[in-house]
């Protein structure tokens, strides 16, 4: 059970709750926070794993991250600058999160969705850091010295595996001069190209 809302105040309430999505983050940080001082465990709303200085970085959340940070140890330990940063709030996107994570030298990320929206230019993970990365350049609050080329992929549907090779197949992809804006990965065991 619930209210009913006429049309003079529904759309009135619905901006009304902004504040509370605004204040939402901030929330859940000071609750990882408390949660580390209590564990030695430490999270964040973005957290970043990698070479100081990556060239590549993968964005991505939930358990395909596992996958992607032991990739990225094994490229890192033979020199490669790739990272990844780990997604851990989603909604409410936290802007300011993601780009304090990304290293000021990254200059190709792909962004990993574990699902797949038919008809969308792309899933939304990759809409919500495209539309960051453009907004905290617009705002001022990215120092990269170059906008980074941002490509969107697929991985994992119905559980289907999601191994380090297939990270490794992504990584390479970032390396090449011109990557494929959208590809899926686990099919042939290869990054295929899939055109919207």
């Amino acid at each position: 059970r619930g209210t009913s809302q006429n049309p003079d105040t529904f759309f009135q309430m619905q901006e009304a709750r902004n504040g509370w999505y605004t204040a939402c983050p901030g929330i859940v940080q000071a609750q990882m926070d408390r949660f580390a001082a209590l564990t030695g465990r430490s999270y964040h709303l973005c957290d970043y794993y990698g070479h100081p200085e990556a060239e590549r970085v993968i964005v991505i959340m939930g358990s395909g991250a596992e996958t992607v940070h032991e990739t990225v140890v094994a490229l890192a330990a033979k020199g490669e600058k790739v990272g990844v940063v780990k997604v851990r709030l989603f909604r409410p996107f936290s802007v300011d999160a993601l780009v304090g994570a990304l290293p000021v030298t990254v200059r190709a990320i792909a962004v990993m969705d574990r699902t797949k929206e038919l008809g969308a230019v792309g899933e939304p993970l990759y809409l919500d850091v495209v539309a960051a990365l453009a907004e905290a350049k617009a705002a001022g609050r990215r120092p990269a010295a170059q906008d980074p080329v941002v490509i969107g992929g697929r991985y994992g549907l119905a559980s289907k595996e999601f191994t380090p090779a297939m990270v490794k197949a992504v990584f390479d992809e970032l390396a090449k001069s011109a990557p494929k804006p959208h590809f899926t990965v686990g099919i042939n065991d290869v990054v295929t190209h899939l055109s919207l």
